[in-house]
C-alpha cells in the first residue's frame, strides 16, 4: 500500500541545508528522492540512505530540520509492517521461526525487545506463533545501533550502521532535557537497565512512588545510563513523562539531568534499544 506524505515533508530539501552548508549540491537528488518515496515505496530505502547520509554533514538546526521530515519515512521503515523493496540493505529482513523458538529467543538473537516485533508485525500475537511463520526483524546483534542526543536541538537520534558504511536513520524525535541549573550531562555513556514501570524516588524530597501511583511522573519507563561516560553523574536516564502538559516541557530545558520523552516515542526507544546500547550525548 503506497503512502501519501503529508504536504510539510513535500518542501524542497534545499531547505534543511544551511546557507554555506558544502553540502548542497545533493539537495535536487533528495528533493527528487522525498517525491519518489513519497508515491512508492521502492522509493523509501533510497531516500533513508541518502538523506541520513547528508544529515551527519548538517549543523544541528540544519540536521533537526532534515530528520523531523525524514522521520515519518523512518517510522514507516523500523516500526512498520511494511515489507520495504531493498530493506536488507537497512538490516531489516524476514525470520522464519523455528520449532521451540519464543518471542524472547527471536529478539535476544537480533538484540531487539520483544516488543519491536508487536511494531514490525500486523496482528503480532506472541501466543499464536507458529512454525514457518515469517516475522520481519530487525538485526542490530553486532552493535549497530546507537542513540544520540543533541542538546542544542532536544532531539534524539537512534541509527544503525550500515554495512557499505555510513549509518541510516532509525528514530528521530523530540524531548525535554536538564535545566539550567541540572544540565543533562555531555559524554559518551550505554544503557546499564531497562525497566517497565519502574518505581520513582522524587529528586527532591527523596519520596517514592510505585509503578502506579499517580505521582509516579516517568511514564511506565525507565533506562539507566552509565555514570561513568557522564562525568559520574548519578541517576541519569531515558524516560517517559507525566508530570506536566508536554507543551511546558517537551524541546525544552526542566528536568533535573534525565531525558524526557512523549509516551509514544518512549515505547519506541525502549523496545529498540537494549542493555549495551551505546549512548552519546552533545
Amino acid at each position: 500500500m503506497l503512502h501519501r506524505a503529508s504536504p510539510a515533508l513535500a518542501l524542497c530539501a534545499i531547505a534543511f541545508l544551511a546557507p554555506s552548508s558544502p553540502a548542497q549540491a545533493p539537495a535536487p537528488r533528495l528533493d527528487a528522492l522525498f517525491a519518489e518515496a513519497q508515491n512508492d515505496a521502492a522509493g523509501v530505502v533510497p531516500l533513508l540512505v541518502e538523506g541520513s547520509r547528508l544529515l551527519a554533514t548538517l549543523q544541528p538546526d540544519a540536521a533537526r530540520r532534515l530528520g523531523d521530515t525524514l522521520e515519518p519515512f523512518a517510522r514507516r521503515a523500523f516500526f512498520g509492517p511494511e515489507i520495504l523493496p531493498g530493506m536488507e540493505r537497512l538490516g531489516l529482513g524476514q525470520h522464519t521461526i523455528a520449532k521451540g523458538e519464543t518471542p524472547t529467543s527471536i529478539a535476544a538473537r537480533y538484540d531487539i525487545g520483544t516488543g519491536l516485533l508487536a511494531y514490525l508485525n500486523r496482528g503480532f500475537d506472541e501466543r499464536r506463533l507458529r512454525v514457518g511463520q515469517k516475522l520481519k526483524v530487525l538485526d542490530v546483534s553486532r552493535g549497530e545501533l546507537e542513540l544520540g542526543v543533541e542538546r542544542s536541538t532536544f532531539r534524539l537520534m537512534a541509527s544503525r550502521q550500515l554495512a557499505e558504511g555510513g549509518r541510516v536513520l532509525v528514530l528521530f524525535t523530540p524531548v525535554g532535557l536538564g535545566a539550567a541549573d541540572s544540565p543533562t550531562p555531555t559524554g559518551q555513556t550505554r544503557v546499564t537497565k531497562r525497566v517497565l514501570q519502574p518505581q520513582w524516588t522524587d529528586p527532591d524530597t527523596r519520596q517514592v512512588f510505585p509503578p502506579a501511583d499517580p505521582r509516579n511522573v516517568l511514564g511506565g519507563y525507565w533506562m539507566a545510563l552509565d555514570p561513568e561516560g557522564l562525568g559520574g553523574r548519578r541517576g541519569i536516564g531515558i524516560h517517559g513523562y507525566t508530570g506536566a502538559p508536554s507543551d511546558d516541557w517537551l524541546s525544552k530545558p526542566g528536568s533535573h539531568g534525565c531525558i524526557r520523552m512523549l509516551q509514544r516515542d518512549v515505547d519506541r526507544v525502549y523496545h529498540l534499544a537494549t542493555e549495551g546500547t551505546v549512548v552519546e550525548i552533545r
